[in-house]
């Protein structure tokens, strides 16, 4: 029936007159019908995208106008002269005068047509502007043009238009009735010019942080332009780091689609400091788009350290820690400070005195925070560094060597006591019996004192005349007064080789109040100038802060109390007491005992309980005869266990005078030797005679 309607119309026929001014009024029409139409060119458009209107077989791009008579049956897919296309076709309706059928295209904003194209055998033009009753062509904004028969293709070009089209129409003033008529376009493609370039949104998220940032950040951008975009990308340092594309269809105006973009961004993996971030993408008309910004990452962590006191008196006042912070390029922005636990305050910049007091065990938390945020909003923080600091109450500590000395002078009599009779039971002859012990005198032993006295200087306030008044005045006279029982303290004290000793002090605070329940730790060092302390004993101290030990026997030693405190008080250490101890020697043997003037006698000795320096200790050798002594020589180097031996040779003398020569030695006081000088035993020699003859060799 349609091809039956086309050729209907193709052979209507009218003369040349009417045929020349129908097609005269149809390009008239043609000429006007958008002549209202205004298009403003682009302020910037260098990119184009050719928009096919049957690329994949569905037309989205041209838009058809039918009425009665005119009809605009097909569209794609299309052949050549197929009656399949975006056809307009006219039938035996009658079509008033300007009436018409089109097939157009109209450009979004922001794109516009500059050119059409209408490939080989893809156009088919029958009976149109043959003369007869029926028109038409292409149009534009502005302009237009007719076809013709067994035309197949067409170029258009320069345009800019917002629209292109075709159509046909009725130029008969007397209207139109002849059929058949065919204006079908099977392909075509239009040349399309961006005049706004793609735009990119990026509303939160890493963009539009704000100083310096670290962590997690979540990427987000999309973005649009009239063709589309194809590919979105993002980089930080040159490193991309998220994409996004698109495929092109080329039947529609907008050809791509890519995007958005949301991504989660580890900074931690792009560097750190200032770093460019760019966001870019690109459409379907070849057009780019790029937005540039500076970035600030810090992903390091903050350190921090505390100095101060880690003892201090409660006399001191109130004592001060120093917390400080370095960070990466982002800087400190501050320091949360903990006291006991306390709630944390907060000291803006790298340095802090975070004040304590109180006496006690007191711990300090300190953690540094820096400027770099990461999305929500949480800073860098260091880990947590800590600080022990003890507040004390101030202590005394006194040492001293002691003795009771009860002001009594006593001594041990022997005294008669007379015994008066009385009568005893005896046994006697296996037998009890009573017998009478008459009256009698014995000699007892007795305990008899009396009051330790001494001479003292006392004041006496008397009264005289001078002047011809009588004043008071103070006169001081000598008088011996009575001793009462008390303790002497000496801050040295002799004790002999192998005995022990019993040293006393006293802990207090401050306020002069004794502390007590406290424990002492008593020192000693061997009095050989090494200072070489260790612990001799334990003690603790009584409620009035009063303490006692006894000492193991040992060298001379210097003698110290410590006490090493307590949660509430302050460590202390005491002045320091000497202990004396005599050095135990022993003139072992002298051999012989008997020998004649210019004899010889070996002596052997020893010191003993070790202590011996390095280099030796010196010992005094003596001889003497009655009470009078002479040192005749100094054996040194007496080291190892301290035995050693040595020789005395006597001179001539009469055989017939004979005289006893006693023999001792005695330690001489040595830098490093820690004992006091002592004397050894005496040995005697007798010497006189004549020596003996010497020993005949068996023959």
């Amino acid at each position: 029936a349609h091809n039956a309607e086309a050729k209907m119309g193709r052979a209507i026929g009218c003369s040349s007159d009417r045929s020349a001014s129908a097609t005269g009024a149809v390009a008239l029409f043609v000429l006007a019908a958008f002549a209202a139409v205004v298009l403003l060119a682009p302020s910037a458009a260098t990119a184009n995208e050719t928009v096919w209107s049957c690329a994949n077989g569905e037309n989205i791009v041209f838009v058809h106008s039918a009425i009665p008579g005119i009809g605009t049956p097909y569209s794609c897919p299309g052949g050549a002269f197929a009656e399949q296309g975006m056809s307009i076709i006219t039938a035996s309706n009658h079509v008033a005068s300007g009436q018409s059928a089109h097939w157009q295209a109209t450009a979004p904003p922001g794109l516009v047509i500059v050119g059409a194209s209408i490939p080989a055998n893809s156009l088919l033009s029958s009976g149109v502007n043959d003369g007869s009753q029926y028109g038409g062509g292409f149009y534009w904004a502005g302009g237009g043009r007719e076809t013709y028969d067994n035309e197949t293709s067409a170029e258009f070009a320069p345009l800019w238009t917002a629209y292109f089209g075709w159509q046909v129409i009725c130029g008969n003033a007397s209207g139109c009735t002849f059929p058949y008529d065919d204006l079908t376009v099977s392909d075509i493609s239009l040349n399309v010019q961006e005049t706004v370039g793609p735009s990119l949104n990026a509303p939160n998220g890493l963009w539009q942080a704000q100083g310096w940032i670290r962590g997690d950040w979540s990427l987000y951008f999309d973005g649009d332009s009239p063709s589309g975009l194809c590919g979105m990308w993002a980089s930080i340092n040159g490193q991309a780091v998220a994409s996004a594309s698109s495929g092109q269809d080329t039947s529609a105006w907008h050809q791509c689609h890519a995007g958005p973009i949301w991504q989660t961004i580890h900074t931690w993996q792009d560097g750190q400091g200032a770093m460019p971030l760019s966001l870019g993408a690109w459409d379907a008309a070849g057009q780019s788009v790029k937005y540039d910004k500076t970035i600030h990452i810090d992903n390091s962590q903050p350190t921090v350290s505390l100095s101060g006191p880690t003892d201090a008196p409660s006399t001191a006042g109130t004592q001060y820690v120093t917390a400080t912070a370095a960070a990466g390029p982002s800087g400190v922005a501050g320091i949360s400070c903990s006291v006991d636990n306390a709630p944390n305050q907060w000291y803006p910049g790298a340095r802090a005195q975070v004040p304590v007091s109180g006496v006690g065990d007191h711990s300090v938390s300190c953690s540094a925070a820096n400027n770099a945020v990461d999305q929500a909003g949480n800073r860098g923080w260091s880990s947590a560094a800590t600080w022990s600091l003890k507040i004390g109450v101030p202590t005394e500590s006194g040492i001293a060597f002691g003795h009771i000395v009860d002001g009594l002078r006593c001594r041990r009599v022997s005294k008669r006591v007379r015994v008066p009779a009385r009568w005893v039971t005896v046994r006697r002859h296996h037998r009890r019996a009573r017998v009478r012990r008459p009256a009698h005198i014995k000699r007892v032993k007795v305990r008899r004192c009396h009051p330790r006295t001494k001479i003292e200087r006392v004041a006496v306030r008397v009264r005289v005349r001078r002047h011809g008044r009588r004043v008071w005045i103070t006169r001081y006279r000598r008088e011996r007064i009575v001793v009462l029982p008390h303790t002497e303290t000496s801050a040295k004290l002799r004790v002999g080789h192998g005995k022990q000793a019993t040293v006393s002090g006293w802990l207090g605070d401050d306020a002069g109040d004794g502390v007590g329940g406290q424990t002492i730790e008593v020192l000693t060092a061997p009095d050989n100038g090494l200072g070489e302390f260790t612990t001799a004993a334990t003690a603790t101290t009584a409620a009035d802060g009063t303490w006692s030990a006894t000492l193991p026997s040992g060298p001379s030693r210097l003698v110290q109390a410590d006490y090493g405190g307590a949660p509430a008080t302050e460590a202390s250490v005491s002045g320091q007491v000497r202990l004396i101890v005599p050095a135990k020697i022993r003139l072992l043997s002298v051999s012989p005992r008997r020998v004649p003037w210019g004899g010889t006698v070996r002596l052997v000795g020893r010191l003993y309980d070790g202590y011996l320096p390095p280099g030796g200790a010196l010992v005094r050798l003596r001889i003497g005869e009655g009470s009078a002594q002479t040192t005749y020589g100094v054996r040194e180097h007496v080291a190892g266990n301290g035995r050693f031996s040595t020789t005395y040779t006597f001179g001539q003398g009469l055989p017939s005078v004979r005289r006893a020569y006693w023999f001792a030695l005695a330690s001489l006081p040595t830098g490093d030797y820690p004992y006091a000088p002592a004397a050894s035993r005496r040995l005697t020699v007798f010497v006189g005679g004549h020596p003996k003859p010497p020993r005949r060799s068996p023959r």
